[in-house]
């Protein structure tokens, strides 16, 4: 009888190994808000794409403020560079070699001249560790309420490493696919423009 409520005591003190989905869920929300308190931000690293049999990589920088965006890439092994810039009238790409294109959307322009089928909209928001605002099939989050895994528009995404910026954890490691479809993102940096007074 002792040994058995020695057991029960010790076992009561072990503190849980797991969080509540709710607890998960209340911890996903508050990060949200604060990452989207923040309406200015930057990312620098490494972006591969494959599309069907086609694609490429190379390294970027990404920065969206308000109502505009802007990404320069630049080719693996110094094949290929473009800037595209977004704002509320339309997307502008440019290339190295001078030719510029100009359309509606960023992803008619990354589609139709980059040959790049991805959902940049919502790698806006996938990219912060966030599900875009459309509807998911399926949401994992880790004991911090951090996106493991979510199945999104007909795709996967799937996070590997986090960092912490100004208190608020972004990923390093995002991996996004569709059926032959597969977008790699290796961060290097994460900036708040306004928080740090930098960035540009």
């Amino acid at each position: 009888m002792l040994a058995v409520c020695a057991l029960s005591a010790a076992c009561s003190t072990v503190p849980p190994t797991d969080v509540s989905q709710a607890q998960r869920q209340a911890f996903y929300e508050t990060r949200s808000e604060g990452l989207q308190s923040h309406g200015s931000w930057v990312l620098q690293g490494r972006l591969a794409v494959r599309n069907d049999d086609d694609g490429g990589s190379g390294t970027f920088r990404w920065r969206v403020e308000p109502g505009a965006s802007r990404m320069d890439f630049h080719g693996a092994l110094g094949r290929g560079a473009w800037r595209l810039v977004a704002d509320r009238g339309g997307a502008t790409l440019d290339f190295a070699d001078g030719a510029s294109y100009y359309a509606a959307t960023v992803g008619e322009l990354v589609s139709g001249q980059v040959g790049w089928k991805i959902p940049v909209n919502s790698l806006t928001w996938w990219v912060r560790g966030l599900a875009a605002p459309e509807r998911y099939r399926q949401r994992l989050l880790d004991e911090r309420g951090r996106l493991e895994r979510l199945e999104q528009g007909g795709w996967v995404i799937e996070y590997g490493r986090y960092t912490t910026v100004d208190g608020l954890d972004l990923p390093t490691s995002v991996t996004a696919r569709q059926r032959d479809r597969l977008v790699k993102l290796a961060v290097k940096d994460w900036q708040f423009p306004s928080a740090t007074g930098g960035g540009d």
